[in-house]
């Protein structure tokens, strides 16, 4: 990094009487030490990260590796204490999460159905794809081989007082449920009914301690046809799909082609007419259900850096700044997705703002950083932070600040949520907004849906008062045309200055962030529906 001696002198000064002597903790403006974040130094950085040669930082990559050994350096260099995993040598900055790729495979997965009426078998093989369909992600591999119970719609709704499971032992076998619910209007001719999403069946089956669900349309009912062909590859047979150790597991939901359901219907006498929940033959039909996967551990990596409080109560308690690291890697076709702007450009600012901390007198609430990986393939690396945190003794995360995606659109507004129409509303979001201000950017409320697609969901949902910032979706995103030549540094320099203020000013504050009630000229206007899953 470039500055003038005279700028060094003088940081250098005030960092060091900051240690000797003690800084007054109720200082509120922030230090001079703001002017380091420059547009340059964040060039810099993300020149480096969204380089070809980190072939676009693929999860649990040699790359991301290199990535965080990138972080890990200016953290030290930073004056940042190592937050990670112990070591023989001490702690480090680095905090290993466990990771297991799955992959479903079409060969050797096999659905077969036994009709026994009155001692006459018939024995149905279904071919996936065409008589059946499944969704195959977390479903555990091996064979099953178990009776079936038909229990109608398969609902389970003890706020409606309705259970389609009443009297029935279900325990160990499969459930054929309707998919729909009683009273949908059949198909008009020529018309498909509209689609329903079996899988909120499968919670009530699986509380039964059900092994799987078969799915079929009632009678009257036609299957809508699928945008895209119903080929194993994809349905996400013969890809991997990366997941949290050990990869969660789910009850199969089968959805069986209407041809098959024919048959059935016809042979089991299946009916809706008067009764939600008709009865078919027991032990008249039977299932063996083979599902063949691999499995291939690996291990990924967050980085965090802390740097201590002065206050003696408040620097047990914790601001953290935070970014995903990790981006799409290389296609099949070998372009690489270098993720400049998603999200090179989150983690570069907030390694700026960690330097400008180093150059800082010590605020009175402690300040971690953190940078997670896996957050492309499903918010992994926060997830397992939020599940273990690793913090000094008797501290708490107050409040946590993202950047993801900052460098691109408008170059006088950015995003941020939550907004005073969203649940989550706290007191971060004026300040951030009066940070904005101060920087020539204008905060604007159009990113609640993006709430839950982004690493600060994971503090959220464990009740920490957060706020993203976030310049929007583009023409780039997620492509290998994000590149390093289309990023806006001064803007992204001006976001992580209204954060550093944010948190330099959270850190200082007399109270920690809380929930607030929305301005009055902002109230939510009675639409409070938002996704707060993750999507990606």
């Amino acid at each position: 990094m470039r500055r003038s001696f005279l700028w060094v002198l003088l940081v250098g000064l005030a960092s060091t009487v900051a240690q000797v002597f003690a800084i007054d903790p109720k200082l509120d403006a922030p230090p001079a030490s703001i002017e380091s974040i420059t547009a340059r130094e964040i060039g810099g950085h993300l020149r480096f990260l969204a380089s070809d040669l980190m072939k676009g930082r693929d999860t649990a990559s040699p790359e991301i590796r290199l990535a965080g050994e990138y972080l890990a350096a200016h953290l030290y260099a930073a004056g940042a204490q190592p937050l990670g995993d112990q070591s023989p040598k001490g702690r480090t900055y680095f905090q290993r999460f466990p990771l297991e790729v799955v992959t479903p495979l079409s060969q050797g997965s096999e659905l077969t159905l036994t009709l026994d009426l009155g001692g006459a078998k018939r024995v149905v093989s279904c071919k996936l794809g065409e008589d059946y369909v499944l969704r195959p992600h977390g479903v555990i591999g091996g064979e099953i081989e178990a009776d079936v119970v038909f229990v109608g719609y398969g609902r389970d709704d003890p706020e409606k007082k309705i259970d389609d499971y009443a009297g029935l032992t279900v325990e160990d076998r499969f459930v054929l449920v309707f998919e729909g619910n009683p009273g949908d209007a059949p198909a008009k001719p020529g018309e498909t009914a509209p689609f329903t999403n079996p899988f909120t069946k499968r919670e009530a089956a699986r509380k039964h301690g059900a092994l799987g669900v078969l799915v079929i349309q009632p009678p009257g009912r036609n299957s809508t046809p699928p945008r895209i062909p119903f080929s194993a590859r994809n349905l996400g047979f013969d890809e991997p799909n990366l997941s949290l150790a050990p990869s969660p597991s789910v009850v199969p939901v089968v959805t069986l082609a209407d041809p098959i359901r024919d048959l059935l219907e016809s042979s089991l006498k299946l009916q809706t007419e008067g009764d939600s929940r008709p009865k078919a033959p027991h032990n008249a039909l039977r299932v063996r259900f083979r599902h063949a996967v691999k499995r291939e551990a690996r291990e990924d990596r967050n980085v965090l850096g802390f740097m201590p409080g002065v206050d003696p109560k408040k620097k047990n308690e914790v601001v953290v700044f935070s970014a995903h690291y990790d981006h799409e890697g290389v296609n099949a076709k070998g372009e690489i997705f270098n993720g400049s702007d998603d999200n090179a450009s989150g983690t570069s600012a907030v390694l700026e703002i960690a330097e400008a901390f180093g150059l800082s007198p010590r605020p009175a609430r402690s300040v971690a950083f953190l940078w997670v990986s896996g957050e492309e393939k499903g918010l992994l690396g926060s997830e397992w932070y939020a599940d273990h945190r690793i913090l000094p003794d008797g501290a708490v995360i107050v409040a946590d600040i993202n950047l993801d995606m900052v460098s691109r659109n408008d170059s006088k507004k950015i995003g941020v949520t939550p907004s005073p129409k969203h649940a989550d509303y706290n007191s971060l979001i004026p300040a951030a907004r009066e940070a904005c201000k101060i920087e020539g950017l204008e905060a604007v409320f159009d990113t609640d849906p993006f709430y839950g697609r982004t690493d600060s969901f994971n503090f959220a949902k464990k009740g920490i008062p957060i706020v993203f910032f976030f310049s929007g979706i583009h023409e780039d995103y997620h492509k290998p045309t994000d590149d390093f030549e289309k990023a806006d540094l001064e803007k992204a320099a001006h976001v992580a200055r209204a954060a550093f203020r944010l948190g330099w000013k959270t850190a200082q504050d007399e109270e920690a962030p809380k929930k607030i009630p929305a301005p009055v000229d902002e109230k939510p206007d009675g639409d409070k529906t938002v996704d707060l899953k993750p999507n990606r």
